[in-house]
């Protein structure tokens, strides 16, 4: 049985990559009158995080009540999205089984917070990591190793995403996708569900 969980949050408990995307798109459109798609393609826009984004096309740093404005843009498209629904009976197995759910996100930290708590889910987890500073998964998950006193073999990393794939096989981490197109071609290699229900077997 693992001893820890490390879940990603847009696409793995929430359905809402298509929705956030859209939301900062048309942010950009109507505030700055630009088509983000007509400067970068989608990979680049996908490695981007969303201040990053606001602070290319305006050529300029992101002040912080420009952070707050497109936080809310993106926050509200995110809580409006599909959340699993299977995601509570992996929360009960997980409880039953002393396994502590760690979230590891790409979203800003603050944002992730406000949306798990009004999402009333912030009590299912043992910790929150979003994204701040130059931090990435990769590191994350090998500090999450050393400072949970755990080995590799004992955890295991759920996402959907070719990055959360490589972030655990990096830190030797066992990795179960939820599934996606990116993840398509790993399918041999990987457990891939289709939703949170699936990944119960790989805990055990």
């Amino acid at each position: 049985m693992k001893k820890i969980l490390i879940l990603d949050f847009d696409g793995t408990i929430i359905d809402s990559n298509f929705a956030k995307k859209s939301a900062i798109k048309n942010f950009i459109r109507k505030k700055y009158n630009i088509e983000i798609s007509r400067i970068i393609d989608n990979y680049k826009f996908q490695s981007l995080t969303r201040y990053e984004l606001i602070s290319l096309v305006k050529n300029s740093p992101i002040l912080d009540f420009e952070k707050s404005e497109i936080d809310i843009v993106v926050n509200k498209s995110v809580i409006e999205s599909n959340f699993d629904q299977y995601f509570f009976d992996l929360f009960k197995f997980c409880t039953k089984n002393k396994i502590k759910i760690i979230l590891v996100s790409n979203t800003p930290e603050k944002s992730l917070k406000e949306i798990i708590n009004k999402l009333k889910i912030i009590d299912c987890f043992y910790k929150l990591i979003g994204k701040k500073d130059n931090n990435d998964k990769k590191k994350i998950f090998s500090e999450i190793i050393k400072n949970e006193l755990v080995k590799p073999s004992e955890i295991l990393s759920v996402g959907d995403s070719i990055d959360d794939y490589f972030a655990s096989k990096v830190n030797k981490i066992p990795f179960h996708g939820i599934h996606n197109y990116s993840l398509l071609n790993l399918a041999k290699n990987i457990p891939l569900s289709s939703t949170l229900r699936g990944i119960i077997k790989s805990l055990k």
